[in-house]
């Protein structure tokens, strides 16, 4: 607890304070640093994941090249087949007509005249006669199927040469996407040595900021023992202080320029354990700090126009704030108005609220449990009266915080 008494050690805790702040200032340098790097690291992330779906991409039209590779040699191997097999068939029809041709060369032209006109029987000639016309038509169609033959042979050849082109399209397409997908790793290895360089970057400024950390906690370590000296060694003059100050508190309550506290604080919170939602801890909490309550929730403040949104408590300068209850610490800074101002979420839209303290104890992410010391009592912002301006409220409205404590 960092409790500074009036008059006591003031040029040292100056000079601390002074130490303290520019520490602070050298964090706040580092943490933008930081997110600096984490910025470059984000870059460096985007660039790896354009790389990857390109060769994601590349990879696909690769596959779908190579299969239409594989289909064209198909094609191109059954046109081949179907050629060989109607020149084959081409060749034996030749070798047959060919036979045909000779054997109508040798019997000679005219071979129905001379069957009519030889005086053989003439039965014998019609059936020859008949034998002649089958043979004269069988030689007909034979011929009329090589020609068919061979105009479907050049059919199959150009069929084959358009095949053989679109193969050698095929081929060069593949040649050309593999050139692409090699240009995609080369990029893919220079985001991720990028990145390296990044992360590497990166764990050195983490590094570099823990230890500051580390200086700034042990600095404020230094500072407390240093005020607690001080304090312990001029307890007298402290209580000849305050007993000064309570003597102006009655001569102001006497004149009626003092207004009473409306209750006072004893019990702070304890540390406690419950899995039951923050809505149904009403009325068993307990006052972030023990003082005097100044004020009533929802009545006018003095000026008119404004009511109290909160309770203000006055308490001693340097007197712990403690979380009412356990949740996560979701702002830690100094606000107009307000002073240095520390905000618990404590879940289903509630939240708590501890302003004009002299310090903050925790920091944006922090887990608290009750009773844990947050921030230590103070009069920053602007506030006359050293003390604590505390807040509840659900969904952003404020709630009475008197309801909801024992």
């Amino acid at each position: 607890m960092l409790c500074t008494p009036a008059g006591v050690g003031a040029n040292q805790v100056d000079r601390k304070q002074s130490e303290l702040e520019a520490l602070k200032r050298r964090l706040h340098t580092l943490q933008q640093e930081f997110q600096a790097a984490q910025a470059d690291r984000r870059e460096a992330a985007d660039d790896l994941r354009q790389s990857e779906r390109a060769i994601s991409s590349a990879m696909r039209q690769l596959r779908e090249l190579d299969s239409e590779r594989q289909r064209a040699q198909g094609s191109l191997q059954t046109l081949k087949e179907q050629e060989e097999a109607t020149a084959a068939r081409i060749r034996a029809q030749q070798a047959h007509l060919g036979q045909a041709l000779r054997a109508a060369y040798q019997r000679g032209q005219g071979d129905a005249l001379r069957l009519m006109l030889n005086g053989e029987d003439p039965n014998q000639n019609a059936r020859d006669l008949r034998y002649l016309a089958h043979l004269s038509r069988a030689q007909h169609a034979m011929i009329e199927t090589l020609r068919a033959d061979q105009a479907r042979l050049a059919d199959l050849q150009r069929q084959a040469a358009e095949e053989s082109a679109r193969l050698a399209q095929v081929k060069a397409a593949r040649e050309a996407e593999q050139q692409k997908l090699l240009a995609d790793r080369r990029a893919r290895e220079q985001a991720l040595q990028k990145l390296s360089s990044q992360i590497q970057q990166q764990r050195r400024e983490i590094s570099r900021l823990k230890r500051d950390e580390r200086s700034l906690t042990e600095l404020v370590e230094r500072l407390n023992r240093l005020v607690a000296q001080q304090a312990e060694r001029d307890a007298a003059r402290a209580r000849a202080a305050q007993q000064a100050q309570r003597k102006q508190a009655a001569e102001k309550g006497a004149a009626g320029t003092a207004r009473p506290p409306v209750a006072v604080n004893t019990e702070t919170p304890e540390a406690f354990r419950s899995n039951q939602p923050f809505s149904r801890l009403k009325g068993s909490l307990r006052l972030p700090v023990a003082g005097a309550v100044m004020n009533r929730f929802g009545e006018p403040r003095e000026g008119g126009g404004v009511s109290w949104k909160g309770l203000f408590i006055r308490a001693a300068q340097g007197s712990a704030v403690k979380a009412i209850a356990a949740g996560q610490v979701v702002f830690a800074e100094w606000l107009r108005g307000f002073g240095n101002l520390i905000i618990v979420d404590h879940g289903e839209g509630y939240m708590s609220l501890y302003s004009n303290n002299e310090s903050l104890y925790r920091q944006v992410g922090d887990r608290v449990q009750p009773g844990d010391a947050i921030a230590a009592v103070g009069n920053s912002g602007g506030q006359p009266d050293t003390g604590l301006y505390f807040e509840m409220r659900h969904q952003s409205r404020p709630v009475n915080p008197l309801l909801w404590v024992k």
